[in-house]
């Protein structure tokens, strides 16, 4: 089974977390409510360049922080998707909705 490492960053107006692994029911654990207070503050770009699974668990917390960024009127962004992740996305039928970048410059 894949693991989740997180490597957090700092930008100007943004935070950033780089995933690697799998983010998936076994993996989300802390990384949730990690995510879910960090919408809260500030704009938050997660780097999935690295995940190699993403499954239906892992969906629905990157939903649900999506929707609460927007309340808190701040954004969510997904930075360099990999195939695996493209592909959970694309299944959402929401793929459009969310704020997809290949770069930290994009980051408004």
């Amino acid at each position: 089974m894949e693991q989740l490492a997180i490597v957090e960053k700092d930008g100007a107006n943004y935070h950033v977390y780089e995933l690697t692994g799998a983010l998936n029911a076994y993996t989300i654990g802390e990384f949730a409510e990690t995510l879910y207070n960090a919408v809260r503050e500030s704009n938050i770009v997660l780097d999935m360049s690295k995940l190699v699974e993403l499954d239906p668990a892992g969906i629905g917390v990157l939903m649900a922080a999506f929707n609460d960024s927007e309340e808190f009127e701040n954004k969510l962004y997904f930075m360099s998707i990999s195939s695996e992740v493209d592909k959970a996305i694309a299944a959402t039928g929401f793929k459009y909705e969310f704020h997809l970048i290949n770069s930290v410059t994009e980051v408004k």
